[in-house]
């Protein structure tokens, strides 16, 4: 997998290590260099993902930093951040015409933001690089039902649209033989979903279709294609229609996230086997972790690599059962999220059709649904990259 890196162009040192401390708590690669004829000698050598400078650079201006860096084969996708020390209107209009994507003012809570971004802005430029590249796909599925796959598809959704700025985001509920994210943001309509969408003619499914279809429910802030609603319909799905209905999503949004709970068939496999990264719940009772195993085996049989799959340990069940060690040594594989115990906190924001992190602003899971959002969208991108 291939590491997204930042190439920090300034000559404070101070500034320098603080931002490379956070960029670097985050798993980002930082380079670090104190003017600008550095920065973009070490631009053409390493093509980091991302630059970020200071445009009071001490050896030469910002229009000739950004001239030199857009004129070079290697370094002209690469997008260029403006961190200045002081609020200046001239030099912003002068970096976003030279081609920066974005300018900021040097403050805590000003990097912290931007730091943030830094998977949109990354995402972005592959996409304008590669001609339109395709959004992400994330797939969250379990070995066993109970493990809260689509409470957690559906809050990571809503914090990756949240905390990943301006970044839009579809989720797809593929639970079959009825969807079950639908109950938990509260809707209850029956006429739009995946269903129905399987029976229009391929010419009709489009991104603009979805974007004129998909439902926006209040405080939810990613657009939902609704599963079967109820067993009977499920006999009705074109399965042939799964992968023209991911594509369109695809050329709409930054992310689509396509929960497929245990439904592990010729239907869900495909997509499994192309997405961006595989999300696995998994539970601390034995038995889930067991089964999990089995689900790894099997996927890594079909090919799936580890650097493809996020695997969460979602204590809903209690707070016995094994331990992060002791599951990952039976399963065989890295547990990269630790979703903590919320008592019946979140069977209450499930029950009110609510987000956990906006029930529960301060709860530490909101905090790690955060996290999630970005680490998950990390990977993501980093797995395209290798690609």
């Amino acid at each position: 997998m291939e590491q997204i890196s930042v190439l920090l162009v300034d000559q404070d040192e101070a500034n320098r290590d603080f931002l490379s401390r956070m960029l670097e708590n985050r798993d980002y690669n930082v380079l670090l260099t104190a003017n600008g004829r550095a920065g973009i000698e070490k631009a053409g050598v390493a093509s980091p993902s991302l630059i970020i400078f200071d445009p009071s650079l001490p050896d030469m201006s910002l229009r000739e930093f950004l001239r030199e860096l857009t004129q070079n084969q290697r370094t002209a996708n690469i997008p260029c951040v403006a961190l200045s020390s002081h609020s200046n209107p001239e030099e912003m209009q002068a970096c976003l015409q030279a081609g920066c994507v974005e300018y900021y003012v040097k403050s805590g809570m000003v990097m912290v933001t931007m730091v943030d971004s830094i998977p949109k802005l990354v995402l972005e430029s592959q996409r304008a690089s590669a001609g339109g590249q395709d959004g992400l796909v994330i797939v969250f599925l379990s070995a066993k039902g109970g493990t809260g796959t689509s409470s957690l598809c559906a809050n990571i959704g809503m914090s990756i649209a949240q905390n990943i700025q301006s970044s839009s985001v579809a989720l797809v509920d593929l639970v079959l033989p009825m969807g079950s994210i639908a109950p938990i943001v509260g809707h209850d309509g029956d006429e739009f979903n995946l269903v129905a969408v399987s029976k229009q003619e391929k010419e009709t499914i489009t991104p603009d279709y979805f974007s004129d279809n998909c439902v926006v429910e209040p405080q939810w802030f990613f657009s939902l294609l609704p599963g079967s609603p109820d067993p009977a319909t499920a006999h009705d799905l074109d399965i042939d229609k799964i992968p023209e209905i991911i594509a369109a999503l695809q050329k709409n949004y930054d992310y689509v996230l396509v929960d497929i709970g245990r439904t592990l068939s010729k239907i869900s496999l495909p997509i499994i086997e192309e997405a961006d990264l595989v999300v696995v719940v998994l539970g601390t009772d034995l038995s889930t972790v067991d089964l999990t195993k089995k689900l790894w085996d099997y996927l890594r049989e079909q090919g799936v690599s580890s650097e493809r799959v996020f695997a969460i340990l979602n204590r809903a069940v209690g707070l016995e059962g094994l331990t992060k060690p002791e599951a990952e040594k039976i399963v065989g594989l890295e547990i990269k999220l630790m979703m903590p115990h919320m008592m019946g906190n979140f069977t209450l924001a499930n029950n009110q059709h609510i987000p956990i992190i906006t029930k529960f602003p301060t709860d530490t899971a909101s905090m790690v649904f955060k996290q999630a959002a970005l680490q998950m969208s990390r990977q993501a991108i980093s797995s395209k990259r290798s690609v």
